[in-house]
């Protein structure tokens, strides 16, 4: 798998993408993005906030060509989302993404430029003025309502031609453990379909992962944060 040259003065982040595993798409896509390091890359309108992009405007002449103008440049950028470590450590996150704990965390390694934080905030952004647009495009498109925020969001944000981008080099991957570490573990999970799924695509992934020489941890969560077992 590819990996970028770096300099010693260079500064690096690990970010997170939840996936789930408990079907074989998911494992096809997982599989897809741990050989070649790619993530997919979506347009705003097609993530799941329905305020996304979501602006206010003062009253400027022309302001219906203005508004056509900024969502013509929104349309441009593809986004990615990942979350920083107060999302990998949130369980409501290991639920809504990771498909009830039956999925991973996929650790990326960005050099810090290279993704930009969510900015959560009461209100839309408020543009006020028409002349310097594409600065405030950019704004738009990192403002989420604070109702958001327990997702400690990273965003890669580029005008791209297609939707597949390496965005970072992948350091781990952090399976999800639904009901393990406990007495009757083997009792709830004796069975279920979902669960022995998904314990037979996380043998693949880690076979996969050992071949391209990436980390793997389970995680469990104590205290109510989720913890990396290493």
């Amino acid at each position: 798998m590819f990996s970028p040259l770096r300099c010693e003065n260079d500064l690096f982040m690990k970010i997170y993408k939840f996936r789930g595993l408990t079907n074989e798409l998911n494992y096809c896509r997982l599989r897809e993005i741990i050989e070649t390091g790619n993530f997919w890359c979506s347009n705003f309108w097609e993530l799941n906030d329905p305020m996304e992009g979501v602006f206010s405007i003062k009253v400027f002449d022309e302001v219906k060509e203005k508004i056509s103008e900024i969502y013509g440049e929104k349309g441009q950028y593809k986004i990615c989302s990942f979350s920083g470590e107060k999302g990998f450590e949130n369980p409501i996150m290991w639920g809504y993404y990771a498909d009830g704990f039956k999925g991973v965390a996929i650790e990326v390694e960005v050099e810090d430029y290279e993704v930009k934080k969510v900015n959560y905030c009461e209100d839309n952004f408020l543009l006020n003025e028409t002349k310097n647009i594409q600065p405030q495009v950019e704004r738009i498109l990192l403002d989420k309502n604070q109702s958001w925020i327990h997702e400690d969001e990273y965003r890669f944000l580029d005008k791209l031609s297609g939707n597949s981008k390496f965005i970072g080099k992948i350091t781990a991957v952090y399976f999800g453990a639904p009901y393990e570490y406990l007495e009757n573990t083997e009792q709830i999970q004796k069975d279920r379909k979902l669960f022995m799924q998904y314990k037979n695509f996380k043998e693949k992934i880690i076979k996969i992962a050992k071949r391209e020489k990436i980390e793997y941890f389970d995680i469990k969560i104590c205290n109510g944060k989720v913890k990396k077992i290493i």
